[in-house]
């Protein structure tokens, strides 16, 4: 392959010049279009006819004239790639006044803007309006510059005063000549007002507003009859103060009686359960017991958990009818009760006088829910809440060596 090359060193240097001066006039010609896919191409099947001389695929004379077109065919294509690069450099330098100059005739082709016109935006109808109210005054509307709109506030700080100016005015041009001065006139108008609007449409004067007094009503309906040159009153409506008038003295006649009703008599408290023998006799105190249920209707105490229909009829011979009662027991009041019915102590376990607090002040408690419905045997009623249930018993210790003594005495029947 040496050998070759050194042989034919200028037919291989005319191919780099010849393929030099087609790659600079091809992309000279041709910006637009860039890479060198022909080219690509080419280099991959001079790559291949490398490959195919160095494994000798064709032999003798005819892989001699092989290798000769793949040396002058790579020296081609080295010329092309060379003179491209110097081809798109030149068509890059030509390119550049012609971009900068479309640049600029589309710039100049594109809308300019309209002017802004200076000064504030025209006005119509122009407005103006002052709004007192109690301690202060609003003003609304246009003015037609800063320096008018520092006179105006001044004018209405000095006639207005005490008030308070609120400035809520905008710059707008177009405005009526002597807008100033009617604005003062204005200002002299609300001062005489205990609330009021003054206001301008263009030309046209409005005002409307509440006199405190006859004087401020007289100098308001004077004034508007003398505006400032120019301006016309569109308007006036002033509300004049009441005329006060002496009302005669009426008697005030005598009040009426109220009828007081009467409170509902609560019904008589049942006479105290009598004494029992021997009572003194047992530990403790006895509590204070009823003769009978209040209003003939007893509480039905074996909704207390631990008192059946045994111990209810014993209770009620005892005088114990209501829940409030047991509710009320002290200590020894339940020490009392518990030793006489001999089951000292049973009381304070199975929580009497809690369960009787709850159910006193209208509450029920779980036990009472599931008696109610039944589902306690021993707290089954006869349907006149155990009213009829009377048992009495003589204490244990009254009676030496026997069992208590039990008789039961019907109520009612």
């Amino acid at each position: 392959m040496w050998y070759l090359i050194s042989s034919l060193f200028w037919w291989l240097l005319g191919a780099l010049i010849i393929g030099a001066f087609v790659g600079w006039w091809s992309c000279k010609q041709r910006p637009v279009k860039q890479g060198l896919g022909w080219v690509l191409l080419a280099l991959i099947l001079l790559a291949i006819g490398a490959l195919a001389a160095h494994l000798a695929w064709f032999p003798g004379k005819l892989g001699f004239w092989f290798e000769t077109a793949l040396l002058m065919l790579g020296a081609y294509l080295i010329g092309c790639c060379i003179g491209c690069l110097f081809g798109r450099g030149a068509s890059a330098e030509v390119a550049k006044p012609a971009a900068v100059a479309a640049a600029a005739t589309a710039v100049a082709a594109m809308p300019k803007p309209a002017p802004v016109p200076a000064g504030p935006a025209l006005v119509r109808p122009y407005q103006w309006q002052a709004a007192k109210d109690g301690t202060s005054v609003t003003l609304t509307g246009y003015v037609p510059s800063d320096d008018a709109r520092g006179r105006v506030v001044s004018t209405a700080r000095t006639t207005l005063a005490p008030a308070a100016i609120v400035d809520k005015l905008q710059l707008g041009s177009g405005a009526p000549a002597g807008l100033e001065a009617m604005a003062s006139t204005a200002f002299g108008h609300l001062s005489k007002l205990d609330k009021g609007i003054a206001s301008l449409i263009d030309t046209k004067y409005t005002l409307t507003g509440i006199a405190g007094t006859q004087p401020n009503y007289d100098g308001v309906m004077s004034g508007v009859k003398a505006l400032a040159p120019g301006f016309s009153l569109a308007k006036v409506d002033i509300v004049a103060p009441p005329v006060a008038k002496s009302a005669p003295v009426m008697a005030k006649p005598a009040p009426k009686p109220v009828a007081v009703k009467a409170a509902p008599a609560k019904p008589a408290e049942p006479k105290a359960a009598p004494k029992i023998a021997g009572e003194d006799k047992v530990p403790g105190k006895r509590p204070a017991g009823l003769a009978a249920a209040r209003g003939g209707k007893a509480d039905d105490l074996k909704l207390i958990r631990g008192i059946g229909k045994q111990n209810e009829g014993r209770l009620h011979g005892l005088g114990i009818w209501h829940f409030d009662q047991i509710a009320a027991w002290t200590a020894q009041e339940s020490l009392w009760v518990g030793s006489y019915l001999a089951f000292p102590g049973r009381i304070e376990r199975e929580e009497w006088i809690k369960q009787a607090k709850v159910l006193a002040s209208g509450k029920q408690t779980e036990f009472a829910k599931r008696a109610k419905a039944g589902f306690v045997k021993t707290s089954a009623d006869d349907g006149a809440k155990g009213s009829n249930n009377v048992a009495v018993v003589k204490p244990m210790r009254a009676v030496k060596g026997k069992a208590p003594a039990k008789t039961t005495k019907p109520k009612g029947k």
